[in-house]
């Protein structure tokens, strides 16, 4: 299937960033390229109709999965070629180096599937247990997050920065999955914040980071998600100032579950949420 590209719009591409001698440059560049191949084919797919099926977990998957998958894999693939690959929809490649890229082609698919713009194309790069490089693309709404380690985070040409706010009662709380929420978090702590918080929202897991990163949203819970749901968001995290913490007190990605906050809340939602303080990883 021939998919037509299109001109990227990000301003890693216009070397605006000096990806010459930024660390991690040739990485953010190919990650990118990566990335817009990705919505390209996604949006051909979301403007038809899309063949839908069922994972053993029962989650959905169609054919504009797996081909993202394959196309930012490939890509990767040829760029460097000796590190680790991990995608949800089964690319698996083991590592060479100290590194590993982990890809999830469309996380949101049951919105890609009901045609709700909320999804996304993500990618992240791991070194020596450390997220360093994260890319959440949004080709619905022409919305392009990354962040890379040291460089702070950017939304399309624009740096963004977590919000200031520090008061439950003036946060916006969005929260992925409100069953998986309540199992994971407990009933008690979910109904503190929700009775608490200035409003409660939810888009979708991917979208959601960007907002927190942006400071449009103040505090993110999931309780259930896999490595790639997680990784773009933890170095988003640390470049936007905003706190990335897992329910045991860690930054870790692999525990199957997430708070992303404004940093003038972390104390306040440890305290309601019993997480404790952070612990070596």
């Amino acid at each position: 299937m021939n998919i037509p590209s299109r001109p990227g719009r990000s301003r890693a591409d216009r070397g605006t960033q000096g990806l010459e001698t930024m660390r991690y440059g040739k990485e953010l560049e190919i990650a990118l390229r990566a990335a817009r191949r990705a919505g390209e084919i996604a949006l051909y797919h979301h403007a038809r109709e899309t063949e839908t099926e069922e994972k053993a977990d029962l989650s959905p998957v169609t054919v504009a999965d797996r081909e993202c998958e394959r196309a930012i894999c490939s890509i990767l693939e040829d760029a460097f070629p000796l590190d680790g690959i991990l995608g949800e929809e089964g690319a698996f490649r083991p590592r060479r180096s100290a590194r590993r890229w982990i890809v999830d082609p469309i996380d949101g698919t049951r919105d890609f599937i009901r045609r709700v713009p909320f999804w996304a194309n993500q990618i992240a790069l791991e070194e020596d247990g450390e997220i360093v490089l994260g890319i959440i693309n949004v080709p619905a709404r022409a919305e392009l997050s990354h962040a890379v380690a040291g460089s702070g985070c950017y939304l399309n040409d624009t740096r963004v920065t977590a919000s200031s706010v520090d008061r439950l009662d003036r946060a916006v709380l969005l929260v992925s999955g409100f069953r998986d929420a309540w199992d994971c978090w407990g009933a008690d702590s979910i109904r503190a914040l929700t009775r608490g918080a200035w409003t409660v929202r939810a888009y979708s897991g991917c979208y959601d980071i960007t907002m927190i990163v942006q400071g449009k949203s103040d505090a993110w819970l999931s309780g259930n998600g896999m490595e790639w749901d997680y990784a773009p968001a933890a170095v988003m995290a640390r470049e936007s100032g905003a706190a990335f913490m897992a329910k045991d007190g860690t930054a870790r990605i692999d525990r199957g579950n997430a708070l992303l906050c404004a940093p003038g809340l972390e104390a306040e939602l440890r305290r309601v949420l019993g997480i404790p303080r952070r612990v070596p990883e």
